[in-house]
């Protein structure tokens, strides 16, 4: 069997129940003659796979699932030409064997973690990329609710998956959302980025309670409520302050409760008043200049404010509206890597966005040598000479 089928079969998450009752994916089946589904549909060589899980805040996952194949010789490029067309003709022949694998899996990670969760929307896509030399990709999707374990703010990822195999030729990202921050991550990955980590297959093998990958959002623990704390002592040290101050500044008469003003703070007043008096102008008091200030800053603050508001926040844009923005940021034509890079996301998914996209009709692509170019539709392509 070679290792493009192998890394195949991986992904065909095979089902395995152990005595633990765990949940594996097996690299290998137990006839090495037999195939999947999904194998007798797919003759491809592969490379690499590429599996990217996208955590979300509700706990629930998009997975994709990359098929790698260099295009090299005349004969892999054929092969992957006419698997594209197959794909493009007809994607229900090629997702229902794959939801069916995907189905049984979720079922097993069911039982195991005692956790509802579905697979549902499922996809297949083609395309080609440019990294140092051309590939071929088959990138499979769906959306998984409940992958993880959601605690208060935090998110639990790995139990489902406790114990996955990964052979040579695969890697597995696991990513979370920007506002987010690792906790803890288990085994140590092989690669950190700020919004994921990358495990080699190559150099892991998951063991009980691996992988794990802990995350929640940014600031989250002692330090808030500390700073709560700290902003509290400090109001009521204040208030003591002027409390006092404010009762040695008079003293109430005995006979008739009248308050009257001690004599420190008259001969206070009698001395700023002769200062006042000697003056061809009246100075600027503390309290004065400390509003002046506190009115500067506010002016500041609601500058910086407006300003603020006049960029849209990036959060609040769906994936394809981020994708627009910066395609009309570099005048309606950029190259797809560009997004990956601006964007901060991974290859997988800046792929999945724009093959969307690309359906909908929203934007245009083509190849200027083994480039792939975005545009909007008014752009007009021109003669482009690969």
């Amino acid at each position: 069997m070679n290792a493009g089928r192998r890394g195949l079969l991986v992904i065909c998450l095979v089902v395995a129940v152990t005595a633990l009752g765990g949940m594996t994916l097996l690299a290998d089946p137990v006839d090495a003659q037999s195939e999947s589904p999904l194998l007798q549909q797919i003759d491809l060589e592969t490379d690499t796979v590429r599996i990217g899980i996208d955590l979300y805040e509700d706990g629930s996952a998009t997975w994709t699932i990359e098929f790698w194949s260099a295009l090299e010789t005349d004969d892999r490029t054929a092969a992957f030409e006419s698997l594209q067309d197959d794909i493009q003709a007809n994607p229900a022949n090629f997702t229902g064997s794959f939801a069916d694998s995907i189905n049984g899996t979720v079922d097993a990670a069911r039982a195991s973690t005692g956790r509802e969760m579905t697979a549902s929307n499922f996809t297949v896509a083609t395309e080609r990329q440019t990294l140092g030399r051309e590939y071929g990709v088959v990138s499979y999707s769906f959306e998984w609710t409940g992958f993880a374990r959601v605690e208060g703010e935090k998110l639990h990822a790995g139990d489902a998956i406790e114990g996955l195999y990964l052979d040579d030729g695969t890697r597995l990202l696991v990513s979370w959302p920007a506002e987010y921050e690792p906790q803890s991550v288990t085994p140590e990955p092989d690669d950190r980025r700020d919004t994921a980590v990358i495990w080699q297959g190559a150099n892991t093998e998951f063991v009980d309670g691996e992988p794990r990958v802990v995350v929640a959002p940014a600031g989250i623990g002692l330090g808030p409520i500390a700073g709560v704390l700290g902003i509290l002592v400090v109001l009521a040290g204040l208030g003591g302050w002027l409390y006092r101050r404010r009762s040695t500044a008079t003293t109430t008469d005995s006979a008739d409760g009248t308050p009257t003003p001690n004599a420190d703070a008259t001969a206070t007043k009698s001395a700023a008043a002769s200062t006042t008096d000697a003056a061809d102008a009246p100075e600027e008091t503390d309290d004065t200049a400390e509003l002046e200030s506190t009115e500067s800053a506010e002016t500041d603050q609601s500058s910086e404010t407006e300003s603020a508001d006049s960029e849209p926040d990036t959060s609040l844009l769906s994936n394809e509206e981020q994708v627009m923005q910066l395609l009309e940021a570099n005048g309606g034509r950029m190259k797809q890597q560009t997004a990956v890079e601006e964007l901060d996301w991974t290859d997988a998914k800046t792929s999945k966005v724009v093959s969307g996209m690309r359906e909908a009709g929203t934007i245009e692509s083509f190849r200027i040598g083994r480039e792939n170019v975005l545009t909007t539709p008014e752009d007009d392509l021109g003669e482009i000479n690969e």
